[in-house]
């Protein structure tokens, strides 16, 4: 395969695209942004994960440690953070679930609701439909702002023709200019630009118990999973399901209407379990106290399959865990998110 780009210039092949030639000492991220390719991204400084891809072939150096981002099963398949890699020799690499058909669409804010005290559900009307996979997310951008584009996760499921108005859960962030700015109730009808749809965390369909782990605003993605696998009919609907839902305290939660309407909706037992890990004691709090990886032992097991959304080591603790317990790593499924991105931009 390098063999065809031949040995004067550090090159790079992009699922299976044209080899786009990289400048001295580029990273692989800002060399396919300069040639145009809009491949996912957010921070640019190492800080999100969004830009992680997998090394297929060819020698890299990277700048940051990646091993706070990715799993160690990541680090196994050479899975590498394209702001973060300059090639060394020409390379080929591969962003699971990518196309370069993404494409920027134009919309304004329609409607902020606040679910918590930090966190609003953000709608957006966008100029034409966008067909996306349940799990996915988008870039958006403040048009006509020098804010730094953040990504959100689809807060609900696509429509067979694609969805006129999309939903995002914005979690604001002290210092987090994007995420302020989306949920300033004066910025309702305030033009963005969202790009995508992008990512690999979407719902597979199979015949084993789900566990579902969600933190803070990672729970966006796992309700539209949930819409989705009603709206199929899929398999799983006749499987068991579990969601461990990890936030701080009691006004953290939030949704629980619309998570109970999917409960009694499901085929088989459905358990839903809000985890809180800072309730201050003698609160009337009357559930589960802790960390969701304490939590999660009870449910995983060899023939369960797993979903998760939230920050790093939340993540990490539960996928840990999970494997600790016997469930298979290609039967995990996640989508991390740090205080660079969506978490707390």
């Amino acid at each position: 395969m390098l063999g065809l780009f031949g040995n004067k210039e550090n090159r790079v092949m992009i699922n299976d695209l044209e080899p786009l030639v990289l400048k001295r000492n580029e990273t692989i991220l800002n060399g396919a942004l300069r040639h145009g390719l809009k491949i996912p991204y957010s921070c640019k400084v190492g800080g999100c994960g969004t830009c992680k891809c997998r090394l297929v072939e060819g020698k890299v150096k990277e700048f940051t440690d990646k091993s706070y981002l990715l799993t160690k099963q990541e680090i196994q398949r050479n899975i590498i953070l394209a702001c973060q890699s300059t090639p060394r020799s020409d390379v080929v690499v591969e962003i699971e679930g990518w196309t370069d058909s993404i494409d920027d669409v134009r919309g304004s804010i329609c409607n902020i609701e606040p679910l918590t005290h930090d966190i609003c559900e953000v709608s957006v009307e966008l100029e034409r439909p966008m067909t996306y996979r349940a799990g996915q997310y988008v870039t958006v951008r403040a048009t006509d702002t020098d804010i730094p584009a953040r990504c959100y996760s689809f807060a609900h499921r696509s429509e067979p023709d694609g969805r006129r108005t999309i939903s995002f859960f914005v979690r604001a962030v002290e210092g987090g200019r994007m995420s302020n700015w989306l949920i300033d109730e004066h910025h309702t009808g305030r033009a963005v630009t969202v790009t995508g749809p992008q990512g690999n965390f979407f719902l597979r369909d199979h015949d084993q118990p789900v566990v579902l782990v969600a933190g803070g605003s990672g729970l966006a993605p796992i309700v539209a999973l949930l819409e989705q696998a009603l709206e199929d009919g899929a398999q799983i609907l006749r499987q068991p399901a579990t969601l461990l839902f990890g936030v701080r305290s009691q006004r953290d939660i939030y949704y629980t209407d619309h998570i109970t309407g999917l409960q009694s909706a499901w085929k088989n037992e459905f358990v839903f379990e809000p985890v809180l890990s800072a309730e201050p004691d003698g609160s009337d709090w009357a559930g589960k106290r802790g960390l969701v990886s304490d939590f999660v032992e009870a449910h995983s097991g060899r023939e369960a399959t797993g979903y998760l959304c939230g920050p790093p080591p939340m993540l990490d603790a539960a996928i840990n865990q999970m494997i600790r317990h016997g469930m298979k790593t290609d039967s995990i499924f996640f989508d991390k998110f740090s205080d660079q991105s969506r978490a707390a931009a």
